[in-house]
């Protein structure tokens, strides 16, 4: 059967296996996914964002363009993906603002406002303070003031960003409680189980409820 697309973004593919290398929460039932060299990853990429806690850029980019250039793909990349030459896909950041780069994680408003929240909280995470009483879904990085709440974010991305980040700064996790899982894509899943496995580990290590 031939597919209609095979894609592969080496940067998800990457923090993601990190992620399930250092999981307590996952304890080998995901398996680990097939990885890169760090070299071959991108600078200051939105998903290095999300996953890396060491994350040291104030911006971060998020447009991509297929690399069509199959000889100049890593090894590991071309090995795997060409099982499926017809429809190989392979997308990389654009780190020089080419016309014919896109959105293609579809990103929204409400998930930019989250994602500068997070850079803020990534460079300086005793700066951050978040607003919950409000109707409004800004971010202010001149006073490092997030305004919004769970209810007032309209993705699904920027509901897990402000879960993330209600837990690192408030210890709050009580906006999650519920067996219904938010995520509806693939970068929505990946980063749901990241949030899951900070807020386990956070529960199974103090007495404190919220």
């Amino acid at each position: 059967m031939t597919l209609a697309s095979t894609i592969l973004v080496p940067e998800l593919q990457y923090w993601f296996h990190q992620f399930v290398l250092e999981s307590n929460l996952n304890r080998s039932e995901t398996p680990s996914p097939t990885t890169l060299e760090s070299v071959y990853l991108p600078q200051k990429s939105f998903i290095e964002l999300l996953f890396n806690e060491n994350y040291r850029y104030h911006d971060y980019k998020y447009k991509y363009k297929s690399d069509t250039n199959k000889y100049g793909w890593p090894y590991v990349v071309r090995n795997r993906l060409m099982v499926y030459p017809v429809s190989a896909k392979y997308y990389v950041i654009d780190e020089f603002n080419d016309t014919t780069s896109v959105n293609f994680f579809n990103l929204q408003a409400h998930d930019f406002v989250m994602l500068n929240a997070l850079a803020f909280y990534r460079t300086d995470s005793t700066s951050l303070t978040i607003i919950t009483n409000t109707s409004q879904v800004k971010f202010d990085d001149s006073t490092g003031v997030l305004y919004a709440n769970i209810n007032t974010l309209n993705t699904n991305l920027s509901k897990l960003i402000f879960l993330y980040l209600d837990l690192k700064i408030y210890h709050r996790y009580s906006n999650y409680d519920t067996i219904t899982l938010i995520a509806s894509t693939l970068l929505e899943s990946l980063f749901e189980a990241y949030v899951l496995e900070n807020m386990y580990n956070y529960i199974s290590t103090t007495d404190s409820y919220s």
